[in-house]
């Protein structure tokens, strides 16, 4: 009882990790600007994760370096950024439920780049999904805009989820060979590197001229945001996969936005009703990109079961992390 009762609490964990990491991307922006909030994050996680890097270098292989960088470029640098743009133009529980989008990113983009496979209920969830997306930006586009929102802020995120889209399916079929550690490690940090410039380069050190105090308060949430939102917590994920399966593990999906709106509420974010139809649409497309009819050898349809569709959110289902 015990053992099947570990799998749900760390995916409870891992929600309540990815799921925050929207508001504590806004609190970084009241020190830094959206590229400073980005570079800290990944530097943070890149230099955690330096070590795995050093005990496994010898064991990289040219042809997988190219892919394990351009995974660190799509699935880390430039959607860490988006969103961190995001944060300053839109609530961050909605910047949370676009991110759950990401499921329907990856059928598209496994389709269209990587010759994977699709079924009818994924393309329905897909068609859900967009019209979820629909639904989020409706009010901005009759009349009714939202405070503190900008139809730019809302397009960032998606560009993120497909973003992540892309670099899941290349996880899957260009480095599935490779240990979960270290497509990790590599991506993140290699995007250190060039990162840890833009701090240097975009004079970050200005934040502590201004208001030191909350410099250093910023400054706490993007290492919590970098160590724990995004190197440690795919340290875990990659256990939690390796020891159960892709589709327990990507069940997190569902506990992100959730947890997102319930930090925007607590920040006293406005949150609207097409907010809560996009999030509900969210999870039925979720749902059906997951699902998917057995057949047996003759045929004939057995029962319902979750498809392999997760096994492409394997590491970086939430990259989320925001």
């Amino acid at each position: 009882m015990k053992n099947k009762w570990v799998p749900a609490l760390v995916i409870l964990l891992l929600g309540c990790i990815w799921g925050s990491s929207f508001i504590i991307i806004k609190r970084g922006l009241l020190s830094f600007q959206p590229i400073q909030v980005a570079a800290w994050r990944l530097t943070f996680a890149g230099w955690v994760l330096f070590p795995v890097v050093v005990l496994t270098f010898r064991k990289l292989k040219k042809k997988d370096a190219w892919n394990l960088f351009l995974s660190g470029l799509l699935g880390n640098a430039i959607p860490a950024f988006l969103f961190s743009v995001a944060g300053t133009m839109i609530p961050s529980g909605l910047s949370g439920i676009l991110n759950a989008m990401t499921p329907m990113f990856t059928l598209i983009m496994g389709v269209l780049f990587f010759q994977s496979g699709y079924t009818r209920n994924g393309i329905l969830g897909v068609i859900a999904g967009i019209v979820g997306a629909i639904f989020l930006l409706a009010p901005q586009f009759m009349g009714q805009p939202i405070k503190g929102f900008q139809p730019l802020g809302a397009l960032l995120p998606l560009i993120g989820a497909i973003l992540y889209g892309y670099n899941i399916n290349l996880i899957k079929f260009k480095l599935s060979h490779l240990s979960p550690t270290m497509v990790s490690a590599y991506p993140m940090w290699f995007m250190a590197i060039p990162y840890s410039l833009v701090l240097i380069y975009t004079n970050a050190g200005n934040a502590w001229v201004k208001d030191s105090e909350l410099a250093w308060q910023s400054l706490g949430y993007l290492a919590i945001l970098g160590i724990v939102g995004s190197a440690l917590s795919m340290v875990i994920f990659n256990s939690l996969v390796k020891f159960t399966t892709a589709l327990v593990a990507s069940t997190n999906t569902f506990v992100i936005p959730v947890i997102a709106v319930m930090w925007g509420l607590v920040d006293h974010e406005k949150l609207t009703w097409n907010m809560f139809v996009g999030l509900g649409l969210a999870f039925v497309g979720i749902y059906l990109v997951m699902w998917k009819k057995e057949k047996n050898d003759k045929g004939g349809i057995v029962k319902e079961k979750q498809d392999a569709i997760p096994e492409q959110l394997k590491p970086d289902i939430n990259q989320i992390h925001g």
